[in-house]
């Protein structure tokens, strides 16, 4: 409890969990104390359309975490990521979550896998790191209709799709977002594309599976040849 009540006091942006999985809850329904102790909450919790799913990024809310901003480390359970609204949250007891403000944080650890923060708005999966380059991954979330059956005049629910993409980041620069493959491969690597090719056959790469790609990617930037 003195672990949340000190990132309350540093992050100070506290907004109500909805079990109803409602994507409207973000920085327009923020407040600067604890929405608990509120008689004003529940005007937030209005009856919706269920949406099949999660926009969060881990399954649930028990996975330990590490936060790590202005040379600290504050350790928690409860850290996850809204991909719907590329929010990093906090889950406060069983119906509130802490929206925590991303411009005070460096970088964060859920369940051993890291994020860095790029700019100040969003934050990628470290997913491999070299002394030349490093495999990042982007996450995002949409809400897809649910299908409508004309002939019973019934409508499925809505349901949230999270979807990733990867990137490369070196010298301080983002490369464009990508996917694993060979064509993939040959765009970001277009001057190494003989050696990409032979190191590919050689080894027998199937580069949509993220352990060949980083196999390759360590291959070209420790042979620069």
């Amino acid at each position: 409890m003195k672990k949340i009540i000190t990132l309350i006091a540093v992050f100070l942006t506290v907004i109500s969990y909805s079990q109803k999985n409602d994507p409207n809850l973000r920085s327009g329904q923020m407040h600067s104390y604890n929405p608990i102790l509120s008689n004003n909450i529940n005007k937030f919790l209005n009856p919706q359309k269920r949406i099949k799913g999660s926009r969060f990024l881990f399954q649930n809310f028990q996975e330990p975490g590490i936060i790590y901003t202005g040379g600290k480390t504050h350790t928690m359970s409860g850290l996850n990521i809204d991909a719907l609204n590329q929010d990093i949250v906090l889950k406060i007891g069983k119906d509130s979550i802490l929206i925590l403000e991303k411009n005070k944080i460096d970088s964060l650890k859920i369940a051993d896998r890291k994020f860095k923060k790029v700019d100040s708005n969003s934050f990628y999966e470290i997913v491999h790191k070299n002394k030349k380059i490093t495999l990042l991954k982007g996450y995002d979330c949409h809400i897809e209709k649910g299908r409508t059956n004309v002939m019973k005049g019934t409508t499925e629910n809505d349901y949230y799709k999270l979807t990733n993409k990867y990137f490369l980041y070196q010298n301080e620069t983002l490369s464009n977002p990508f996917e694993l493959n060979k064509k993939a491969v040959f765009n970001l690597f277009e001057k190494k594309r003989k050696q990409s090719k032979t190191y590919i056959k050689n080894n027998r790469l199937n580069l949509k599976k993220e352990e060949n790609f980083i196999m390759l990617l360590d291959h070209l930037f420790n042979n620069p040849n």
